[in-house]
């Protein structure tokens, strides 16, 4: 399945209810006075009981009858639009988490983020508390990233900082998520105000201008020694192409540094996902052959197998993956992949565990149903879904110092009478320091033992070479 561009011509709900909105059935006439219960008692009543066996139509039609009772008698004027799109919501909400309706203004923010590029503030965001120990406190937005270039850094904000009003609006006024994202979003050239908690400081005001966002796919990072990261925020339209521009860009630096590049970190640590493609030509760039995935429909029915193409396959580059907790989907599938092929080793956290597969069906009016139609698989048959991939190398995220197994155990070189080491020549080991790689990975402890692997092939090929 390398498509999600699926659509249907029209959903049954949505006609056959529309066609018995006008003889739903037959009320009380427009002359007489206002209802009171015993009026709308006999009609409710004549609404009546099913009979024990009736098809899904009857089933419409009686849905068909609570609308129009609630459009003609409720206390208050609504809106039928409003309700539809409630029904249809509700519908799915028995299913799974990821089977969704999407009213038209929540499709178009799908299709924003899957072409990857919108008019908005440059930020990922997600729910939280202030202050962050407090699940009881004033609901905010965490940012979670800032888009490199983007209106808001160019605004000073910067990660973990934590907004607690969009427009003069407080966090909570917004219903979810969706909503508070749509109003950062707008037109280019118009402006949005932020409001900013921090613990030890005032709340500070910032106007942020929006501007068209189209962030890149990949991050490129040289490390030093040979070795690079390339960071996938999502698997966007051209991700794979960002990939393979990267692994050229870091070669590049490599050349100039003199050297050749020896390792790549593929840091997929909070990607949740996106294009199933991108992933098939992302697994493609670094497998010759085989099974990338498999998509298996209701009782384990095979329903798609895709295979490696093989050619400009890069075999050689050492490779390492870095997963967390929040990576998910199209993330999975690459590192499942690589894990099954032995083509790289998988180093953080074992994934979130997103392995179903989403088809968009347009349901006409912008509006569209995303509906779980099936199951990822891993080339050796490992379900995804609720299971997540397991890392090769568990690994903190936080760096952790290397504790002394015998603290009081002096070592022979600390013996005042200890022999000089006298190599006559031969090589000794060196003293362990601080590579300029690990330098440059700072605290992040994932990355960190990324590195450690990558540099120990390294020494492990150049030991076979001198052999």
């Amino acid at each position: 399945m390398r498509t999600f561009s699926i659509a249907v011509l029209c959903l049954g709900l949505g006609l056959l209810a529309g066609a018995s909105l006008q003889s739903a059935f037959a009320g009380p006439p427009a002359a007489e006075p206002e209802p009171k219960p015993k009026t709308i008692r006999p009609l409710v009543e004549s609404v009546g009981e099913p009979p024990a066996e009736f098809s899904r139509y009857t089933k419409l039609d009686r849905f068909a009858r609570a609308l129009a009772i609630i459009e003609q008698y409720y206390v208050r004027p609504v809106d039928g639009e409003r309700l539809i799109d409630a029904a249809l919501t509700g519908l799915v909400a028995e299913l799974d988490p990821h089977t969704s309706y999407l009213p038209p203004a929540e499709a178009k923010l799908l299709q924003e983020d899957v072409a990857g590029r919108f008019g908005g503030v440059g930020l990922v965001v997600s729910l939280g508390y202030h202050p962050p120990e407090s699940k009881t406190g004033q609901m905010v937005l965490i940012v979670d990233d800032v888009i490199p270039g983007g209106p808001a850094e160019r605004a000073g904000v910067v990660i973990g900082d934590r907004i607690v009003e969009i427009a003069d609006k407080p966090i909570a006024h917004y219903p979810d998520l969706h909503e508070a994202v749509m109003v950062m979003r707008g037109p280019a050239g118009s402006e949005v105000l932020f409001t900013f908690a921090h613990a030890d400081q005032p709340p500070r005001r910032v106007a942020v201008t929006r501007a068209i966002v189209d962030p890149p796919a990949v991050e490129v990072r040289w490390l030093g020694e040979g070795l690079g990261v390339l960071r996938l925020r999502d698997f966007q339209a051209a991700s794979a192409r960002e990939v393979q521009a990267g692994i050229t860009e870091l070669r590049s630096q490599a050349e100039t540094h003199g050297q050749p590049l020896a390792g790549l970190v593929l840091d997929l640590r909070d990607n949740g996902g996106g294009l199933l493609d991108q992933a098939i030509d992302i697994v493609d760039l670094f497998i010759a052959e085989g099974v990338i995935v498999r998509t298996r429909g209701r009782q384990g029915k095979l329903l798609d197998e895709v295979h490696a193409r093989g050619p400009g396959t890069i075999r050689d580059l050492p490779l390492v993956v870095l997963t967390n907790k929040a990576s998910a989907s199209a993330s999975e599938i690459v590192a499942g992949a690589l894990q099954d092929h032995g083509r790289a080793l998988i180093v953080g956290e074992r994934s979130y565990g997103k392995g179903s597969v989403q088809a968009p069906f347009e349901v006409g009016g912008g509006a569209v149903l995303k509906l779980t139609t099936a199951l990822y698989y891993t080339p050796d048959d490992r379900l995804i879904q609720a299971s997540g991939i397991i890392p090769d190398v568990l690994a903190s995220r936080i760096r952790v110092p290397l504790e002394d197994s015998r603290p009081t155990l002096e070592p022979e070189r600390a013996d005042p009478l200890h022999l000089a080491p006298e190599d006559f020549g031969r090589a000794t080991l060196p003293e362990q320091r601080d590579s300029p790689a690990r330098i440059a990975a700072d605290d992040d402890g994932q990355l960190l033992v990324a590195i450690d692997h990558l540099q120990a092939w390294g020494k492990i090929a150049t030991r076979k070479h001198r052999r």
